[in-house]
């Protein structure tokens, strides 16, 4: 039937791989009777199975067999769409199920779609929403008319090009030059009196409250971000800027990634100048701000970014930020300051491009 086709389309689309003699014929159509596919999203794995429950005779034994085949996994959470033009009270029966322990190795889900009044059916105590699937499942429900059958190799085709139509920068220049910028204004430093000086610090734009704000020196909120407290200092924020700098713009494009960058690390050094107390320095704002960035972009558009997902962003800043919370002289207000920044900013960009692109 055309739904099953529909489904499988949205969710290769969507970063769900097939799995490998998963389902009963390559090419999926009218009569595929079912097909198998998984998305690893942090620590989980989500596997999803659709079986037209018309087609295939013993749905229930094929389930127990497909739980069976990912219980080989540590966590995973399976969701079985039991597809019927008019569900049957059996089906309706063993669809219906209360989950009561969700942290449970294996967690199965069941939904009905009915492809007769194109609704989804979630009966008993289970979850009736899952990363956004129950809005593709009415996507697919379509029009009715005949949809012609399409191979698997030609679906994951087509999302590795519509992947590819994401990236707006092949190349990533701008993250190459503020490491650079970054790495010559740390020689001038040395070269004056050493990163480490307070007085070199202030010298070259670092944040000062009472030069902030008792003699209007507000451009530091800008100068701050280039500058660091020595060798180590700058190397981990480089390493950092180009893990995520180089992601950011191949898929946001160089002149946003530095807009988000400046935004972000601006953000920051407010935040630092109202609610810190120390002189401070670094990318480390602006690097949060390209986390943010990152984040966003795996929110709204629902595809990792070259193999980093919101999951694993969100891992990385409560790393970032606990860590800067147990370790002496890191400027954590500014952080938090930093990746707000990066919310805001590419949260615009990225809603404003969906109705401009």
């Amino acid at each position: 039937m055309a739904f099953i086709k529909n489904m499988a389309e949205a969710l290769i689309a969507n970063e769900f791989r097939p799995i490998k003699n998963f389902y009963s014929s390559p090419v999926i159509g009218e009569d595929t009777e079912y097909i198998g596919l998984v998305r690893q999203i942090g620590n989980i794995a989500y596997g999803i199975v659709i079986i037209n429950a018309d087609k295939k005779y013993d749905y229930k034994g094929f389930f127990a067999d497909t739980l069976n085949y990912f219980s080989q996994l540590e966590r995973v959470m399976v969701l079985g769409i039991f597809v019927s033009e008019s569900p049957k009270e059996e089906l309706i029966s063993f669809c219906t199920q209360d989950i009561e322990d969700y942290q449970a190795e294996l967690i199965s889900i069941k939904w009905i779609a009915d492809t007769g009044s194109k609704k989804l059916y979630v009966k008993g105590s289970q979850p009736d929403e899952l990363l956004n699937i129950h809005k593709l499942v009415y996507a697919s429900f379509g029009s009715g008319e005949y949809s012609p059958a399409v191979d698997i190799g030609v679906m994951k085709a087509k999302q590795k090009e519509m992947q590819n139509a994401d990236i707006k920068s092949i190349n990533t220049p701008i993250t190459y030059f503020l490491i650079a910028v970054n790495g010559i204004i740390l020689i001038l430093m040395e070269l004056m009196g050493g990163s480490d000086s307070t007085e070199v610090l202030l010298r070259f734009g670092a944040i000062d409250k009472e030069l902030i704000f008792g003699e209007l020196q507000i451009y530091r909120v800008f100068t701050s971000m280039f500058l660091h407290i020595g060798l180590m200092h700058y190397l981990a924020n480089s390493l950092s800027l180009y893990i995520l700098g180089t992601r950011v713009e191949r898929y946001y494009g160089s002149f946003k990634m530095l807009v988000i960058y400046i935004f972000s690390g601006i953000v920051c050094g407010i935040a630092s100048a109202f609610f810190g107390n120390a002189v401070s320095a670094g990318a480390s704002g602006a690097i949060f701000g390209l986390m943010a960035s990152t984040f966003m972009y795996t929110r709204i558009r629902n595809r990792s970014m070259d193999g980093f997902d919101n999951y694993f962003i969100i891992l990385f800043a409560i790393i970032g930020i606990g860590s800067g919370m147990l370790m002496p002289n890191i400027d954590n207000i500014g952080h938090i300051g930093g990746f707000l920044g990066g919310l805001i900013i590419s949260g615009i960009i990225l809603m404003t491009g969906d109705k401009n692109e």
